[in-house]
């Protein structure tokens, strides 16, 4: 194709940058009208999107896909609203939805019961209790979100154009590309969206916390004592055949049973079933990030302004790609990053990182511009409730000044009594 006509195609892909398809998975656990652990068999329903997670206390709800994440979010809200009517009134006493990222109060680790599956889907519990027996039930009980991405087919319809290539090899490569600037990311995303600084003590101790770090982190899910693989796994990102390899090598050696016990901050995903089959065989369909808390200040714990900046960011990756004018990504093995990603749950990362608050700052600069320039163009495509400017200084804030970090002000709430101030808030509601 011409080069004039590329360089047009590029123009418009970059107009149309904010196009996207999402979805939202969220947990939330079962709670007791003292703040205790339900220990009740799950609320089945029959409506679609609403199942459980790990334990049988543990609701897990599910979006469909949507253009746009306001309609997402809507439909969490909704899936909880469902449930809460249904656990309100039950015979075993009154339940609500614990909507924080730690636990309730619970009792030892035993009594924690596994998710009960039917007769038809009785793998999925015995895979959970290989996990109890693996990682300990105790991390069953985190709870967080995750934000599933998927670039409009009209994109990759373009980049065909462009290109010559197939759509699914340009599907593969370049989510390939997104996930590697996103785990590049993933120390920022944590930063500006840990909620969960504070625990119930029990849950510390039987995750091995030492005291002395009961009051280190912004989010204990993202941090060391999160549910974390036993091993720092090195995926690579040059080719998708490569990434699939190195996943295989785990599950030949026995270091994880599936693709589905890859504990990471982010994963490429096929249509349909999670399994390296399927997605070796179809090819990757949407990305997941999956290192977001429950946020308890937010409808259903989730916190639309944080998920519609993760877009931004998303968006403004996938334009570094198309123009080949992105922030030079520095080369890192995964395992370090990772080890970022954990540093960065902690509440004062900031500050004792500051080159880190530097590259903070400096990437939201970026988008700033990107996306001042966008709008300037009269042309860009900005979805309806996109207060972009609003929304880069709501995440900068959060960056200068600690005290406008969820960590903070949630610990400030609650610092006296955790979870009788948690249960009135939900009470009250």
């Amino acid at each position: 194709m011409h080069c004039r006509n590329s360089q047009v195609m590029k123009e418009k892909l970059i107009k149309n940058i904010l196009y996207g398809e999402f979805g939202i998975e969220k947990e939330s656990l079962r709670v007791t009208e003292d703040g205790f652990l339900a220990d009740t068999s799950h609320p089945y329903m029959e409506e679609e999107g609403i199942s459980r997670d790990f334990s049988e206390s543990q609701l897990e709800f599910i979006s469909r896909v949507y253009n746009t994440i306001e309609e997402a979010c809507e439909e969490i809200c909704y899936l909880q609203n469902l449930v809460e009517d249904k656990i309100k009134n039950r015979d075993t006493g009154r339940e609500y939805v614990w909507t924080y990222s730690n636990p309730p109060l619970f009792g030892e680790e035993g009594s924690i019961r596994i998710a009960e599956f039917g007769e038809n889907t009785q793998g999925k519990t015995t895979y959970r209790q290989y996990l109890s027996e693996k990682y300990g039930r105790t991390k069953m009980l985190y709870s967080g979100v995750h934000l599933n991405y998927s670039l409009p087919m009209s994109f990759f319809c373009t980049m065909k154009e462009i290109t010559g290539k197939e759509i699914q090899d340009l599907k593969n490569a370049w989510y390939l590309k997104l996930a590697d600037c996103m785990m590049h990311d993933s120390w920022l995303i944590v930063v500006l969206t840990s909620a969960s600084p504070v625990a119930e003590e029990g849950f510390l101790r039987q995750l091995g916390v030492p005291y002395n770090q009961w009051h280190e982190f912004a989010s204990f899910r993202n941090s060391e004592y999160g549910y974390w693989n036993l091993f720092l796994p090195q995926l690579c990102y040059n080719t998708f055949e490569a990434y699939l390899d190195a996943i295989q090598s785990y599950v030949k050696t026995g270091m994880i049973s599936s693709i589905q016990e890859l504990y990471y901050p982010i994963r490429l995903k096929p249509k349909g079933e999670n399994s390296f089959e399927n997605l070796k065989e179809n090819g990757v369909n949407h990305i997941e990030l999956r290192m977001l808390d429950l946020n308890p200040m937010c409808c259903a714990g989730v916190a639309k302004k944080d998920l519609i900046f993760i877009h931004l960011l998303l968006s403004y990756r996938i334009a570094g790609m198309l123009d080949g004018e992105g922030e030079p990504l520095k080369k890192v093995e995964d395992g370090e990053r990772i080890l970022l990603h954990r540093e960065a749950a902690k509440r004062d990362f900031l500050e004792k990182q500051p080159d880190y608050k530097e590259k903070a700052l400096a990437i939201l600069a970026g988008m700033d511009k990107f996306y001042y320039d966008l709008k300037e163009s009269k042309k860009g495509y900005i979805p309806r409730g996109y207060h972009i400017h609003e929304i880069i200084s709501f995440q900068r804030e959060k960056i200068t000044n600690p005290a406008s970090r969820y960590s903070t002000q949630i610990t400030e709430k609650y610092k006296d009594n955790y979870i009788y101030s948690r249960m009135q808030e939900i009470k009250e509601k």
